[in-house]
């Protein structure tokens, strides 16, 4: 079995809204489609885990969504200061369906989560054949840039930038990188990430050890693969 990873550009025009309030805000960093209900062709269930800066950016997104007219109901649920949930039922779209349909081919895998960008860009990975997954690139409508960042055989104890660290540890690194903890000289402490991200100093220490390890360990596997 085989599968790749890829990288879609959405053009404004085929953008979900909800995909395009994360690239016109810069309280929201990113939302991972983790769980998603495609079992009747009228509408969409969905489970999102939206990460940012939630104490401005979480009154925006739920504003947001209410100005979305398709979407039946939905219902937020705070995890902490960096994230939420967001629990979505929606009206299918022509477009979307379109695209959900080359999905749920039943000869391909979607592995979660699926990254939602405020870039524009979905990043996920998806397993089969390579005839399934050829199809696949070949059918995706036009308008859409497509870029494959891997493809090799499917190894489910292999982990990807996607699926490598969880959530906490993502967030952990990128308030590291923002406020200059790996630039030399350093720039921040370990108590002043913890400070932002709303942890005691030891549980940052730690996340960022075990995000740091990880990492390594990926690249070492890219390395003996490559």
């Amino acid at each position: 079995m085989r599968y790749l990873q890829l990288q879609i550009h959405f053009p404004p025009e085929a953008r979900h809204p909800m995909h395009q309030f994360l690239v016109e805000q810069n309280s929201i960093q990113r939302a991972h489609l983790r769980h998603w209900n495609f079992s009747n062709p009228e509408y969409v269930t969905t489970l999102l885990h939206v990460i940012g800066k939630v104490e401005e950016g979480r009154e925006e997104y739920v504003a947001a969504l209410d100005t979305v007219e398709t979407i039946q109901e939905y219902d937020v649920t705070p995890v902490d200061d960096r994230s939420f949930y967001v629990f979505i039922r929606e009206t299918a779209q022509d477009f979307a369906s379109r695209l959900r349909a080359l999905l749920t081919d039943t000869e391909l895998l979607i592995v979660p989560p699926v990254e939602y960008g405020s870039d524009g860009e979905m990043l996920f990975e998806v397993a089969g054949d390579q005839d399934a997954l050829q199809g696949l690139v070949a059918n995706l409508p036009d308008q859409l840039a497509v870029s494959i960042n891997r493809l090799g055989e499917y190894d489910a104890y292999r982990e990807s930038h996607v699926t490598a660290l969880t959530d906490r540890q993502q967030e952990v690194l990128e308030v590291a990188r923002e406020r200059g903890y790996y630039e030399i000289p350093r720039q921040a402490s370990v108590r002043e990430i913890a400070d932002e991200i709303g942890c005691s100093k030891s549980t940052a220490a730690d996340h960022l050890r075990k995000a740091e390890a990880r990492l390594v360990a990926l690249y070492d596997d890219r390395s003996a693969t490559g």
